[in-house]
């Protein structure tokens, strides 16, 4: 019998290294040596306690919260159900398969170059078998490729969407550049939709910048750990 998609767990080594650090503080705080050190000893314990948390709400966030994000913020967009989507770092596909389910006319793509640190069981093959799962092949593409340098010639899509994708580039020069190429790709009179935690007045920014004047940042929103902000914007017709 299938069974259904399976998107994996974000940043897997933090959630690890939380799970891991905080028991293992909490454990060293009754070591006997430590006794006579009561501050210290305390300080183990509510640190040991918050990566504890942490990595109980990250998980969560990924298995729960991140999905509802996901599915407002397709929502929220409208779609006519014959656009041309482009998911920007699509993982395992959560975003990609939601934006497919509203494309009964159109495509969804999705680009990425498969990081395990950045996604439990990235794979483009994970993917194709989510998408297999869902009942939606025929409405994805999925490819691999750089945001920072996609594979796509100008004005190739209707609605670019991202989630959690692109504060994992390593600078601020990145970031701009796979802003810029969000841009450049979108068709005049596109829209955006970028989920992420950090570095979105920075993406607003940019897209400003670039051809999209109106491109604000709403939020946060508080399903997720961390919160979250969505930046929008339209592509100016000229």
């Amino acid at each position: 019998m299938p069974g259904k998609p399976q998107f994996g767990i974000d940043a897997p080594a933090l959630v690890l290294g939380f799970a891991i650090g905080g028991p293992a503080l909490i454990a060293l705080s009754f070591a006997g040596f430590l006794a006579p050190a009561q501050p210290l000893v305390w300080t183990m314990r509510y640190t040991g306690a918050i990566l504890i948390a942490e990595a109980v709400l990250m998980t969560l966030s990924s298995l729960y919260g991140k999905r509802t994000l996901l599915r407002r913020m397709i929502t929220s967009l409208a779609l006519r159900g014959d656009e041309h989507v482009l998911d920007v770092g699509c993982g395992r596909g959560m975003l990609l398969l939601e934006a497919a389910r509203h494309l009964p006319r159109g495509r969804a793509t999705g680009l990425d170059l498969w990081s395990t640190r950045d996604q439990s069981g990235n794979a483009a093959d994970a993917t194709t078998r989510n998408a297999e799962l869902a009942g939606l092949t025929e409405r994805v593409q999925i490819d691999t490729g750089d945001m920072r340098r996609m594979p796509y010639p100008d004005a190739s899509f209707d609605v670019i969407v991202s989630s959690l994708a692109i504060h994992n580039l390593p600078t601020q020069t990145d970031r701009e550049q796979a802003v810029r190429e969000i841009a450049r790709v979108l068709k005049p009179g596109g829209r955006v939709a970028l989920l992420d935690f950090r570095h979105t007045a920075d993406y607003t920014h940019t897209l400003r910048a670039n051809g999209l004047a109106d491109a604000r940042r709403d939020g946060p929103g508080f399903l997720m750990f961390p919160w979250t902000w969505v930046v929008r914007g339209h592509k100016g017709e000229g």
